[in-house]
């Protein structure tokens, strides 16, 4: 009986002090629970052990709250700078294909504008390719029997040969032989050696048609370069 008592007691002083700890007593239920702690050195070592008891799981429950608290945030950090990093991209590739179709679009209207180019026909005009320059020159050959030379001297007729030398196409030297007619021509034209027939043709016509000669017979060499 006396041990079912205790128990009683027991549970009723644990109780007893849950409600204080709590702040659940009233001030005068607190007042004479904290004087019977005094005149009780086992009711105050229970209210010290249970208070330590409180604290601790207090003390526990902030700190698990803390880095609950810390944990949400931190997803909610990554979550945001996810979102937000990819809304940042969607615009800029938005913005990206925008400029593009903006230049398209610019350049379109570009070409639109220039005026269409028509092929024309040009005629060109091909100018005759100059070749190296000729030179035909004349010298006397004195010997006797041979006194036909120019009316207007060598240097008149090497400027009539230099004025034709395109006349004549072969090159080549040869040494002529001829008469001088009455009216002071050329005349019965001969080479002496051999010589090409097509220089000595042309050579004929470019000096009986050249200056007046004086004199009865002539002797020249003619060279074509």
């Amino acid at each position: 009986m006396y041990g079912e008592k205790a128990r009683m007691n027991n549970n009723y002083n644990i109780i007893r002090i849950q409600q204080y700890l709590n702040g659940e007593l009233s001030s005068d239920e607190m007042y004479r629970l904290e004087r019977e702690a005094l005149d009780d050195p086992l009711l105050q070592d229970a209210i010290d052990g249970y208070r330590m008891q409180k604290e601790v799981s207090h003390r526990q429950l902030s700190l698990l709250q803390q880095r609950l608290a810390a944990r949400i945030a931190q997803q909610a950090k990554e979550r945001s700078t996810f979102y937000f990093s990819w809304q940042r991209l969607a615009i800029a590739a938005t913005a990206c294909v925008l400029m593009v179709l903006v230049l398209v679009l610019l350049w379109m209207r570009n070409q639109s504008l220039q005026p269409k180019t028509t092929e024309k026909e040009v005629e060109v005009a091909l100018a005759p390719v100059a070749g190296g320059a000729v030179h035909v020159r004349a010298e006397a050959v004195n010997e006797a029997g041979f006194d036909a030379q120019p009316e207007g001297g060598w240097e008149q007729l090497n400027a009539h040969l230099a004025e034709n030398a395109g006349r004549i196409t072969v090159s080549g030297e040869v040494i002529l032989m001829f008469e001088i007619d009455a009216e002071g021509k050329p005349t019965a034209i001969q080479h002496v050696g051999k010589a090409d027939p097509l220089l000595l043709n042309e050579i004929r016509q470019v000096l009986t048609e050249g200056p007046i000669w004086k004199g009865s017979k002539g002797k020249l060499v003619l060279t074509r370069e």
